[in-house]
């Protein structure tokens, strides 16, 4: 996510690595507005505090903390910080006179790099506002204008103090003092930069706020402070959206349960295209619950959680009624009756050419079933004849292919006859009367037909057509629709309860081919809709009808031939959907919100588009945390939640492995309060990070989920700390570690319940995985119960990588990296399911890396 340039002399050799396998290991030419010089003084405390204009009492604040920081000695526990040349880094560091407003004020070589990681496009796509913070300065800032409407804050930790002083007099450094630890005395001396957020009392912050930081310059240090105020009932807990059990995916095999959907499967992007599955998700939830119809399709509803972003598109009430189709992410809670839903256009198109069809016959002689190749053209006149069979062929016998028509529709008799002769050279047919019905069918005698034809479906609720054919050349599909049209199309025109019809209209009892032909539809630009209409109480099955109505019939009969005006009734025809190259826009018909408790909710994520097509609309597949740091070192966060408030701060550090990563992290949380760090620790050279909870009011609750992974030369000591103060307070700290080529990995953890925590309960989970010899693995827990009537729950495992499992698995086709990348997902799943989506994905990405050896 970052890098942390030189702190410790390394020899250039180690450098150049280091840089070669580091995905963002360069550093950009910058011109400085202001340098410091090595090394800490007093003058330079001074002289930043004078240069950012701050007042009187932050100025002795910064000093006192100086001294303080002169004093106290190094931390004697964790890591050898002995190694830092703390005179040679620099303290301060502005590389810009102003903060950008806009990304085109922020200086070329800067904002490229911020492009790199996709920072403008994820503020675009999903963020509600977003902090860029280069070696010591924020260099841009955003807020959506619908958050700072509410009065949410969210600023730079300078411009909070300039804006804000009293409220930032209150609150800074109550939580984690300056005289805390020497690190937490060296932050308040020098801190530049960093995070002030502010939410209102019952303001819930719907998108995520979230915060990016890099270091550039050799032997540069960045103290940034951040300070979140959630105050009473806010929520500010980015809750990842999620579908229930049942929601049905479009994937590259057709659609599929969202529940059944697993790794490697395929599935439709927003883009209209094909896009794997890279991680899933399952848990439990307990809130609203969108319930949301659309016009367009009678089966179809989306059944999704309250932060699920989906892809709409404003109704607009004007002339122009749509014509640039903006679209947006949006939460259900956001959407009105009437917005558009957005169905992708499915674009992957392959070269028209020949299909070749592999047909297994009796050969009597052998004795045995034989396979022959039958290559088929694909051309206009074969796939007409498919949509012919698709409305009014059948197979009897297992060596008759029929096709059935009205005794009036000769000109469909001789069109099929004539495609079997073009096709396949089959000129032979027999022609059966059928009086009582006024049908002919046309019957060929070929077992080599009938073979190939029942790969297109032998029932009539049962016929499809294949994804081969749903990519190929659209004009030529155009002829699949004719010939489906003249066997099982009709144009209806009457009066109607609610005005005049006229539509196109084609029936099928097969839900499959009618969805696939509805995408076929929509790569000939043609908004169709769907229909179900159940037959179960007549003991017939349910019927599915495409339509296609209003300003898209033209078109439409230009498909199949029939010459249709541009009125309807001396007035222009309108349609309720729209259609553009890429998109199908299908209003909204209704809106339900209910509560539900503890039901399970489904959600995955995919590569590069991230996102998916669920009940037949586009929505995203991953959410973000909604205050985060990203990636922290020495810095302080101070977290203030108030009572009933919800905060979830989460952290993914990929640090330079020159880095020393040094941070205190604390949080306040007064009654019925929520708060959840989430933390991956994947770079640096050395991790000393605790995140803590102070439950100081009655139910109030804390938790951590982290996740450390220690390689070559690296030592990731982190855990967690929870203080139990008031009654019937809970906590939980789950810790998964992984140490490899000679990596440590530790736990150090503290739960201390006090006198009067009455009822406090806690639970701590500790797991570690070592993957060699040369690895290590330590677990230092702290448990201090002050009190009775209390529940405290401590577990620790340490496994190792066998040969065993290794050669167990390298026996089944897998070579020893993907079995042991395989052991290391199978050990961090538990974890990872409960990790909002976008850091799962990202987490997962870097744990990937490391096991190949490509994360420096």
């Amino acid at each position: 996510m970052s890098r942390f340039a030189k702190i410790v002399k390394l020899d250039q050799d180690t450098v150049k690595t280091l840089s070669e396998t580091y995905r963002l290991g360069h550093r950009d030419k910058i011109d400085y507005a202001y340098r410091s010089g090595r090394g800490l003084t007093e003058k330079l405390v001074i002289d930043l505090s004078t240069r950012k204009n701050e007042p009187l009492w932050m100025k002795e604040y910064r000093l006192k903390a100086f001294a303080v920081y002169n004093k106290m000695p190094l931390p004697n526990f964790g890591g050898d910080l002995s190694l830092i040349k703390w005179d040679e880094i620099f303290y301060y560091l502005k590389p810009t006179e102003k903060t950008g407003k806009t990304w085109k004020e922020v200086p070329d070589a800067i904002r490229k790099t911020f492009e790199k990681i996709g920072v403008p496009q994820a503020e675009r796509e999903m963020l509600g506002g977003a902090k860029v913070q280069y070696d010591s300065e924020v260099v841009y800032g955003s807020l959506r204008k619908s958050l700072a409407a509410k009065g949410v804050v969210f600023l730079g930790m300078d411009e909070g103090l300039v804006q804000y002083p009293e409220l930032v007099k209150q609150y800074f450094g109550t939580i984690v003092p300056l005289a805390d630890n020497k690190l937490a005395a060296l932050n308040s001396a020098v801190w530049s930069g960093g995070s002030f957020i502010y939410v209102p009392k019952g303001v819930e912050v719907g998108l995520p706020l979230q915060a990016y930081f890099r270091i550039n310059a050799e032997n540069a240090g960045q103290f940034e402070r951040t300070l979140i105020i959630a105050d009473e009932g806010s929520k500010v807990h980015y809750v990842e959206g999620c579908f229930t059990a049942g929601a049905k995916v479009e994937t590259v095999d057709g659609r599929m349960n969202i529940e059944d959907i697993g790794y490697d499967d395929q599935v439709l992007t927003h883009k209209g295209r094909f896009r794997k599955v890279n991680h899933l998700q399952k848990r439990k939830y307990s809130g609203d619950l969108y319930r949301i119809r659309y016009y367009g399709d009678s089966t179809e509803m989306l059944e999704v959680t309250d932060e699920h972003p989906i892809l709409v598109v404003r109704r607009k009430r004007d002339r122009n009624r749509n014509k640039r189709w903006e679209k947006e992410w949006l939460k259900p809670g956001e959407l009105n009756k009437h917005d558009y839903l957005v169905m992708p256009v499915e674009r992957m198109t392959q070269a028209s050419g020949s299909y070749r069809f592999e047909v297994k016959k009796w050969d009597r002689k052998k004795r045995s079933y034989v396979s022959e190749k039958v290559e088929v053209a694909l051309s206009g006149d074969f796939f007409r004849l498919i949509g012919y069979y698709l409305a009014e062929g059948s197979i009897s016998s297992g060596a008759y292919l029929n096709f059935s028509f009205a005794d009036d529709e000769r000109e469909y008799i001789e069109d099929v006859k004539q495609l079997v002769k073009n096709v396949f050279g089959v000129e032979k047919s027999l022609e059966s009367k059928h009086k009582k019905n006024h049908g002919t069918s046309v019957v060929f005698c070929s077992v080599k037909l009938c073979r190939i034809f029942e790969k297109f479906g032998k029932r009539n609720y049962l016929k499809t057509i294949p994804d081969w054919m749903i990519s190929v050349d659209p004009m030529i599909q155009g002829e699949l629709v004719r010939g489906w049209f003249r066997g099982d199309g009709n144009y209806y025109n009457r009066a109607h309860k609610s005005g005049y019809k006229e539509t196109f209209r084609i029936n099928t009892t097969s839900e499959v081919l009618a969805r696939r032909m509805r995408k076929v539809l929509t790569r000939l630009g043609i908004a169709a809709f769907m229909n179900a209409r159940d037959r179960s109480g007549e003991g017939r099955r349910t019927m599915y009808t495409l339509g296609v109505s209003g300003d898209q019939m033209k078109l439409f009969g230009e498909k199949v031939g029939i010459k249709v005006s541009d009125k309807m009734n001396g007035k222009h025809r309108a349609s309720m959907f729209g259609i553009d190259n890429d998109y199908l826009y299908l209003p909204i018909k209704s809106i339900e919100k209910k509560k539900v408790r503890m039901v399970d909710v489904y959600n995955f994520g995919v590569e590069d588009d991230e996102s998916y097509v669920a009940n037949g609309v586009a929505v995203h597949n991953c959410s973000a945390p909604a205050y985060s740091s990203g990636s922290l070192h020495a810095a302080v966060v101070e977290i203030i939640v108030k009572k009933g408030a919800r905060v979830q701060y989460t952290t993914v550090q990929n640090w330079y492995r020159n880095v020393f990563n040094l941070v205190t992290k604390r949080a306040w949380v007064e009654e019925e309060g929520e708060m959840r760090w989430i933390d991956g620790n994947l770079g640096s050279r050395l991790t000393m990070k605790y995140p803590a909870c102070i439950l100081a009011g009655r139910r109030a609750r804390g938790e951590t989920l982290s996740i450390a992974m220690a390689g070559s030369g690296q030592h990731q000591d982190a855990g967690a700390k929870m203080i139990h103060l008031a009654p019937e307070t809970t906590s939980q700290i789950i810790s998964k570690s992984i140490s490899k080529n000679g990596g440590r990995a530790t736990y150090r953890g503290m739960v201390k319940i006090n006198k009067g925590a009455k009822g406090a309960k806690s639970k701590v989970v500790c797991d570690a995985l070592i993957l060699d010899s040369r690895s290590r693995s330590d677990t230092y827990p702290t448990n201090i119960i002050l009190e009775n009537d209390v529940s405290l729950e401590h577990e620790a495992t340490v496994s190792k990588v066998g040969e065993e499992q290794l050669f167990y698995l390298m026996s089944r086709g897998l070579s020893e990296h993907e079995a042991e990348a395989m052991i290391v997902n199978g050990f961090l799943e538990p974890v990872m399911k409960q990790i909002p989506l976008e850091y799962a994905v990202e987490m997962n990405r870097l744990v990937e890396l490391e096991m190949e050896g490509s994360v420096g």
